[in-house]
């Protein structure tokens, strides 16, 4: 395989970088800017709140990912988190983990977490 003479490397260099936009090369610019966030719900969002409205209380429904069985040193995988029985995750405390649960107790109401299923909430 013959070798390129150089001048016609060095032209073929020149002839790629003239022919690039002007712009291409400027790590400052973003590109073009957008109008809207494109991560918003369809449909518009909640309304804003009016004055004297209570704040509706906010439900905790974390996903359980994963368990880990080992006694009273068992944990329990919740939205990527490892919590240990007796630890507290967003005021809950983990009361016991099984195969595919994990029971959390916050102000005397318990949450089950199942694997299968969705988060319930039961009375004690």
């Amino acid at each position: 395989m013959k070798r390129a003479p150089l001048p016609t490397l060095l032209t073929l260099l020149l002839t790629l970088l003239l022919a690039l936009p002007a712009g291409a090369a400027d790590p400052a610019d973003d590109g073009p800017r957008l109008r809207h966030d494109p991560f918003r719900r369809p449909g518009g969002g909640a309304l804003a709140p009016v004055a004297g409205d209570a704040a509706a209380p906010v439900e905790w429904q974390p996903r359980l990912r994963g368990v880990l069985l080992s006694g009273p040193r068992s944990l329990a995988n919740v939205d990527g988190q490892m919590v240990a029985i007796g630890e507290r995750l967003d005021g809950h405390r983990l009361l016991s983990v099984t195969e595919y649960q994990a029971v959390f107790e916050k102000d005397g109401r318990r949450v089950v977490l199942d694997m299968r299923r969705p988060p319930r909430e039961s009375r004690p």
